[in-house]
Parts: structure tokens; C-alpha cells; sequence
């Protein structure tokens, strides 16, 4: 059931034009921004970005406007597979490379690692629970279970596209981590 979901969510995904990419992520930063970052954050505290690929909701309003207020903030990367990933400080001449398993995804070369106390990952979509589907590689759930035991106030962020939240439970596996929050262009969505 998950690869027919995947690959269904990945087409809606893929039918966006850049164009849409460029604005509905803009959206959904504005209201990270605006309506969320407010009531979560307490200085100093750290995020994780990402570095969007395939059309996913991109970050990079957020890491601009993190810049200029000078809050840190970090970019993931795979250390192994089927590893948790390791967190790397976002500095001035941070470089980035293609990833050795997976060519698609930029990820910092190297630089300080860090442990941040707020997890925003992309994903395939998401559910009314806050159950996340993501690309099927199980990363970001084996890196939130472990950042829980030596974070255990992390708190995890999912921007997506409003089309991403399903109309239905997702299928879950006893491994797969719930979200915190939810942020779309026009919804925040909390868990209860």
C-alpha cells in the first residue's frame, strides 16, 4: 500500500512547474514565519533545514530569514544507510556535494555537527494524526527516534503542499515516527 501511495503523491508532486514550487513554498515559509515560529520559539535554540529536491516544499525562505535573524540552523546528512543522519552547522562557505547513495540529494560535505531542537523534513504527504510518508528510505524516522533519547523535546516539523495531506489514515509501521506540526500555505496543523 505505501508504494502505491508513494508514487501516486510523487506525480501530484511532479506536476508542479517551478513556477508553483517557487510561490507555494514561499507560502508555506510565510506562515512558519508568521503563525508558528512564534509560539515555538525560545532562544537559543537550533532547526534542521533541508535542501529540496523532486519538487518538494522548499526551505530556503525560511534559511534566509534564520540568516538574518541569526538563528542556527543546520542541514542533514547521510552518514550510512539505514543510519540516523547527522546534523551539520549552517556557516558562511558551507559546501555541498551530491550524496553517495542517493545523487539527487545535496548535502553538506562537512563542518560542525550539531543537535538542533526543531526537525523540519519535507515528506510525500501526511494524515489528520500527523503520520508522515516519506520517500521510503527511513532516515528521518530512525534519526527522530534517536534524537529523542538525547533530545527528548525535539520538536519535528513537516512543510507541505496543502494536496499532501491525505484523505485518509496512512499506513503506519511500529518504526514510523508522528509529527508535531504540519505547515501548508494555508494550515497549520498541530498534534493533539
Amino acid at each position: 500500500m505505501k508504494p502505491k501511495l508513494r508514487e501516486d503523491f510523487r506525480k501530484k508532486r511532479a506536476a508542479l512547474t517551478p513556477e508553483e514550487v517557487a510561490k507555494k513554498s514561499a507560502e508555506i515559509c510565510q506562515n512558519f514565519i508568521k503563525n508558528l515560529l512564534p509560539r515555538i520559539y525560545f532562544a537559543p535554540s537550533s532547526f534542521s533545514l533541508y535542501l529540496a529536491s523532486a519538487n518538494e516544499a522548499s526551505p530556503a525562505t525560511l534559511a534566509e530569514f534564520f540568516t538574518e535573524n541569526k538563528i542556527e540552523f543546520a542541514y542533514p546528512k547521510i552518514i550510512q544507510q539505514n543510519q540516523p543522519l547527522e546534523f551539520i552547522l549552517a556557516e558562511k562557505n558551507l559546501d555541498f556535494a551530491a550524496n553517495q547513495f542517493y545523487p539527487k540529494i545535496l548535502e553538506p560535505i562537512n563542518g560542525k555537527k550539531i543537535l538542533p531542537d526543531f526537525l523540519i523534513l519535507p515528506l510525500l504527504a501526511f494524515d489528520d494524526d500527523l503520520s508522515r510518508l516519506g520517500m521510503g528510505g527511513g532516515f528521518f524516522d530512525r534519526t527522530i527516534e534517536k534524537l529523542k533519547t538525547q533530545k527528548p523535546n525535539v520538536i519535528t516539523i513537516g512543510l507541505a503542499y496543502d494536496f499532501q495531506r491525505a484523505g485518509a489514515t496512512l499506513p503506519i509501521e511500529n518504526t514510523d515516527q508522528k509529527l508535531d506540526f504540519v505547515v501548508t500555505e494555508k494550515n497549520i496543523f498541530a498534534r493533539s
